[in-house]
């Protein structure tokens, strides 16, 4: 008897269409997650260093921020491959540069806690003036 609907092969058919389709995507989402994690690390120890109370909670939004990054970074890219396919607009690449600029803004206001050094404090306020000149985000206006 032969098979008109094949399982073995949809789903063989489907992990390609997948991985085809995240393939793009692996550098991004490495980048945005060693950010994510370089800013977790030291958020922590900063607050060991100031003897504040860890929760569960912090950590808890630390896991919600990972999947609500990763959510926008694949919807950028299905915007970009399947939706506006005349010109490449790399909006995916764009909202993961936007992303890491305010992890390494945060890292670097965690790195001036641990240490207290000016050097910085400066590189967070050059940080800031860049994420603003370039992409119109205040991050300082957003987190109040």
């Amino acid at each position: 008897m032969h098979k008109v609907f094949d399982l073995d092969k949809v789903w063989a058919y489907v992990a390609a269409g997948l991985i085809g389709f995240f393939e793009p995507l692996w550098v991004l989402m490495l980048w945005f997650l060693i950010f994510v994690a370089c800013d977790t690390i030291t958020g922590i120890w900063a607050s060991v260093i100031e003897r504040k109370i860890i929760t569960s909670n912090q950590l808890r939004k630390t896991i919600v921020k990972l999947m609500m990054y990763s959510m926008t970074i694949v919807l950028c890219h299905a915007i970009d491959t399947s939706m506006i396919t005349l010109v490449d607009i790399g909006l995916a690449k764009f909202v993961s540069a936007v992303i890491c600029g305010i992890e390494l803004y945060s890292i670097l206001e965690n790195c001036y806690r641990i240490t207290g050094n000016k050097v910085f404090k400066t590189l967070t306020q050059f940080t800031l003036k860049k994420l603003k000149d370039k992409t119109g985000v205040d991050v300082e206006e957003n987190q109040k």
